[in-house]
């Protein structure tokens, strides 16, 4: 029995170690670890794109419920800039105009909206998007009510007045929104 205890090719296990302890470490961050603060800009910036939004959707059915009388307005603004046009030329440029405004108008708010969003992930090119589509909204806005500026005063002359209130909230909106938060 002697002899199996010194055979050294038995494969007794061992017994485990104990594990020496821990040095005790401390890291300290080089700059202090700033918390994030919840800024109420992006908040508001987002309710004035839903109130630019809203606005625009005034306006469509403003002009969808009128459209007769505006396309009447519109086709009175493209004959003067060209006499030779037949009725039906007239027609179709002004159908397509008013058309094209209100598909650049909806193309315009669902950007405006993913910009915003982008922003509050904090991802870089959301700025320079958002400011894009601030002014882009501004300009077709402003455009838009001199495509309907022969129009009849239809419901106080909403179509006079209101580009131009859409236009100032999509400024206000994007202003909000590019403004650096704290």
């Amino acid at each position: 029995m002697a002899e199996e205890e010194m055979d050294p090719t038995s494969r007794r296990p061992r017994p485990a170690r104990p594990q020496p302890p821990r040095p005790d470490v401390v890291v300290e961050p080089l700059r202090p670890r700033e918390e994030p603060t919840h800024s109420v800009l992006p908040t508001v910036a987002t309710a004035l794109w839903a109130l630019t939004a809203a606005l625009v959707l005034a306006l469509a059915a403003a002009v969808a419920l009128n459209w007769d009388s505006v396309l009447s307005g519109v086709e009175a603004a493209v004959s003067q800039q060209d006499s030779t046009a037949s009725s039906a030329d007239l027609r179709n440029t002004a159908s397509a105009t008013l058309l094209s405004s209100g598909a650049a108008s909806a193309v315009l708010i669902l950007l405006g909206f993913v910009a915003l969003n982008l922003m509050r992930g904090a991802a870089t090119s959301s700025k320079v998007l958002m400011g894009a589509v601030g002014i882009l909204t501004v300009g077709a806005a402003v455009t838009f009510s001199t495509f309907v500026s022969d129009a009849p005063a239809l419901l106080g002359g909403v179509l006079q007045w209101g580009p131009f209130v859409v236009a100032t909230t999509a400024a206000a909106s994007t202003v909000v929104a590019l403004t650096p938060r704290r």
